[in-house]
């Protein structure tokens, strides 16, 4: 392989081409003046869209499915045969599914069954921990704190 593609155009063949070859080249062109690029197109239509589109397509033109991944790059830069086993489209789907039955194995590990409330007692209010939301450092909510102010004008 060189070292450098050779990117020049190749020359014109002999002889000329069909009329029907022309014309189909003429209206391409004359499409694209107009806008309507072929491969906008090609992607947007809902045949394309198939999934089952690529094995059709495969076995007709007589491609197996290992020569989806052929290449003409040499082997030490590319070689599809040398991926491992986990890196093929079965293995990945396996291994997802046991990452996420584990992951809800854990959530159910991990989640509370109910939660129980208990109400305050005397019409006191009870806290446990830290939390002291609504609540000055005497232990009074902000509704008492007003009804006081209240009180002493």
């Amino acid at each position: 392989m060189p070292l450098q593609p050779n990117l020049d155009i190749p020359p014109s063949p002999l002889g000329s081409p069909t009329p029907g070859m022309e014309e189909k080249f003429e209206r391409f062109l004359q499409l694209k003046r107009q806008g309507v690029h072929f491969n906008e197109k090609l992607a947007g239509s809902s045949a394309l869209k198939n999934p089952t589109l690529i094995q059709k397509l495969m076995a007709s033109a007589g491609l197996s499915k290992s020569d989806q991944y052929a290449t003409t790059l040499p082997e030490d830069l590319w070689d599809p045969s040398a991926f491992p086993v986990h890196a093929f489209k079965r293995e990945l789907a396996r291994s997802q599914q046991q990452i996420t039955k584990r992951k809800e194995e854990e959530k159910l590990r991990t989640q509370r069954e109910k939660i129980d409330f208990v109400p305050a007692t005397n019409g006191e209010r009870s806290f446990k921990g830290d939390d002291m939301s609504g609540v000055n450092g005497n232990g009074n909510s902000a509704a008492e704190i007003a009804g006081q102010a209240r009180g002493s004008k």
